[in-house]
This record gives C-alpha cells, sequence and structure tokens, in this order.
C-alpha cells in the first residue's frame, strides 16, 4: 500500500466511505419523486412505471455480482470513483425525459452507476474496519447511504424548481466528481494484494456460485426484506397521489421514511454489537410487518404513518444481515456485499414491474397488503435454515 494510503486510520477510511455512499444514494429517490409527474405527463400505466422501477433492479441483479467480483480480484477503488458520477447524471436527466424511452435510458445509466459502486464501498469494509466492529462500521456505511437518501427526494425537487432544468445534470455530477479526487488521492489502494498475487482468482461464476452457496439462508430472508422495502417506496408516493397529495407532499413522506430509516440502522447495530446479530433481525423482521400490516388496514394519515415507521424499521436489520455475510465469506467481501446489496436488492427491483400490474388489476390497497405481509414469510427461514449454518447469535 501507498504511503497516502497507510497514512489514514481505520476509522477515517470508514467514514471516506461511508461519505461516498451519502454522495452515491444522494439521487436513489430521484425515480421515486418524479415517478408520478412522470406517470402524469407521459401517459403511463402503473404497469410501465412498474417496469421503470423494476429496471433498476433488473441492472442491480445482473452489475453488481459482476462488479463484486471485479472489486475482489483488484486493490484500486476505481468502481467507487466512477459509480457516483454515472448515477449523479442518470437520476438527475430521469425528470428531463420527454419518452419513455429516454426515461428508460436515464434509470438505466442510474442503475449502472450505483450497482457499480455498492460492492466496492461495502466490501472494502472488511478490509479496513476491524472483525468486532464491522457491523457497527456497516452500520455507519448505512448511515451513509441513508441520509443521502433521506435528503434525495428534497434535494430532487430542490434541483428542479431552484435551477434551469437544462443545468440539473451539471451541477448533480459537481460532489462526485470530487469524491473521485478525493480517493484518488487518499485511497488509492482498497488493500495490499489481489487475488491474482495471492494465488487465489478463480471465475466469475464459480466464485459468485461458492459464495452464494455460504450466504444463502441470509439472503433469502434479505430478498423478501428488501421486496416489501422496495414496495413500500414503489406504493406510497403512488397512493399519496391518488389521494389527492402533491409532489411536496410526496417529497415530504419520502423525507420521513428516509430519515427514520437512516437512524434505525444505527441503533441496531449497537445494540447486535452486545445482543448477537441474530437476535436482532428476529425481532426487527416480525415488527416491522406488523407496522406494515397496520398501514395497509387503515386510512388517511393514520395508514400513511403506519406505512412510514413500517418501511423505516424494517431497514433497521440491513448491517447486521450485511455483516453476518461477510462472516460467512471473509476471503471475498466485495462477493458477498454484492450479492446481498446488488442481487437482493436487484431482484426486489424486478418484482415492482408485477406489483405494478397487480395494482392495475387489484388496487393500491390490495398491493399494499402483499408488501406488508412479506416479511413475515422469513420467520421459517430464520428459525430453521440459520441454525443449521450456526447462526444462533
Amino acid at each position: 500500500m501507498t504511503t497516502a494510503g497507510k497514512a489514514l486510520s481505520s476509522k477515517t477510511k470508514v467514514a471516506l466511505l461511508s461519505t461516498g455512499h451519502l454522495v452515491n444514494d444522494v439521487h436513489t429517490a430521484f425515480l421515486d419523486t418524479f415517478l408520478p409527474y412522470l406517470v402524469k405527463n407521459l401517459g403511463l400505466s402503473y404497469a410501465q412505471a412498474g417496469i421503470l422501477t423494476s429496471l433498476s433492479g433488473v441492472i442491480h441483479t445482473v452489475f453488481q455480482p459482476i462488479m463484486g467480483h471485479v472489486a475482489d480480484r483488484h486493490t484500486r477503488p476505481w468502481p467507487i470513483m466512477f459509480g457516483p458520477i454515472a448515477a449523479a447524471l442518470g437520476a438527475s436527466m430521469i425528470p428531463l425525459s420527454t419518452s419513455y424511452a429516454m426515461a428508460l435510458a436515464m434509470v438505466t445509466l442510474w442503475g449502472i452507476g450505483a450497482a457499480t459502486f455498492h460492492p466496492q464501498g461495502q466490501g472494502s469494509l472488511g478490509y479496513v474496519a476491524p472483525p468486532s466492529e464491522l457491523a457497527f462500521a456497516i452500520s455507519l456505511f448505512g448511515l451513509g447511504g441513508m441520509s443521502g437518501s433521506t435528503i434525495s427526494s428534497l434535494y430532487a425537487i430542490a434541483l428542479y424548481r431552484y435551477f434551469p432544468h437544462w443545468a440539473m445534470p451539471v451541477i448533480a455530477v459537481i460532489p462526485p466528481l470530487i469524491l473521485a479526487a478525493v480517493y484518488y488521492r487518499t485511497m488509492p489502494r482498497i488493500r495490499d494484494r489481489s487475488p491474482e498475487e495471492d494465488g487465489d482468482d478463480v471465475g466469475m461464476i464459480k466464485n459468485l456460485s461458492s459464495v452464494f452457496r455460504r450466504i444463502y439462508p441470509i439472503w433469502a430472508v434479505t430478498i423478501l426484506r428488501e421486496c416489501s422495502q422496495r414496495g413500500v417506496r414503489f406504493l406510497l408516493p403512488l397512493l399519496i397521489v391518488s389521494e389527492g397529495g402533491s409532489i411536496t407532499k410526496v417529497g415530504t413522506f419520502l423525507f420521513s421514511l428516509s430519515l427514520t430509516a437512516s437512524i434505525l440502522p444505527l441503533i441496531a447495530a449497537r445494540i447486535a454489537m452486545k445482543t448477537g446479530n441474530v437476535k436482532i433481525v428476529k425481532i426487527i423482521i416480525p415488527l416491522a410487518s406488523t407496522f406494515l400490516v397496520i398501514g395497509w388496514a387503515t386510512e388517511g394519515f393514520l395508514s400513511l404513518v403506519m406505512i412510514v415507521i413500517g418501511g423505516a424499521s424494517i431497514t433497521a436489520c440491513n448491517p447486521a444481515t450485511d455483516a453476518m455475510a461477510q462472516e460467512l465469506a471473509p476471503d471475498k467481501r466485495s462477493t458477498a456485499s454484492s450479492l446481498m446489496m446488488g442481487f437482493s436488492f436487484g431482484l426486489a427491483g424486478v418484482a415492482m414491474a408485477p406489483l405494478g400490474w397487480f395494482t392495475d388489476a387489484a388496487g393500491l390497497r390490495a398491493a399494499l397488503g402483499v408488501v406488508a405481509f412479506l416479511p413475515f414469510l422469513s420467520l421459517p427461514v430464520m428459525y430453521l435454515l440459520w441454525p443449521k449454518k450456526g447462526l444462533i447469535r
């Protein structure tokens, strides 16, 4: 490692990676925020809106595992440098779309950028943080991302309202360019040696399948959690607008959802340091689903509040499950992270297309009911499969 790399402490590296997560994920809610606008102005159906959301999921499903494999084979920080730049350009041009084809193209660019950053971003924590502090480091990384997501809808609206529309991509790309320069100067290498140098270079398919076999019981819970979480973010803006709410109300509730979701994982990770990761997950999943069911069964302001609380609560166990996966694959941390974050997040995004079709056919409330009950399906996995993997604490 270079002198610049050695000069940085573990905490500083975690802080830099967490800041990068913020810069990358500050564009997360652009699609959610402007989706009702696109539905209205481009004349889209709920199914077409679901396809837009699913497209980003397809990209994450395919691209994150590829980038996780690439990141594990190299020591340079190229993915975390260039990913946020592409994400900023794509997301900031979504509201400028004049056709459905253009919207699909901008979502694709945004998805590729976000998918490029995440595997190396989170996987690098396992190389820079002590094992006993990994879950907390992941929670800080998650806090950076959720902080970005928290202000994302407000940031999106501010860019759209207070700047010329043509200038949105120019302004949005400035923070990622600064971030790339900082990484290039201060973190020229993520770790000292690559698998090629250690004689442990395997093909991508073999690598992915090997890691997946280790972590699949955790991944199964994660995919159900992600489907519910993505469903909430997909349906909540549409539900608000269908009841006469404005885009400002959409932004406010998405802000509340993201703000709560940025705080709860940090609290849960601190508790998990004492109680263990497994126990905290087993508490959070059914509790969050209960809040969502209450939101589904009620109406008006109470319903929206319960949906926000449930949607935010279900994110609280993210650091615990991600740390568990890295512990089961300590030699392939970026690959494990890509499968936990990308493959699950991506498939959850893909699921938004059939959810959109179901919403067209059965209505928003019926779709919300499906989303609310999904996390309960993970309970048999946690209580039957986890003990077989030795996941008891």
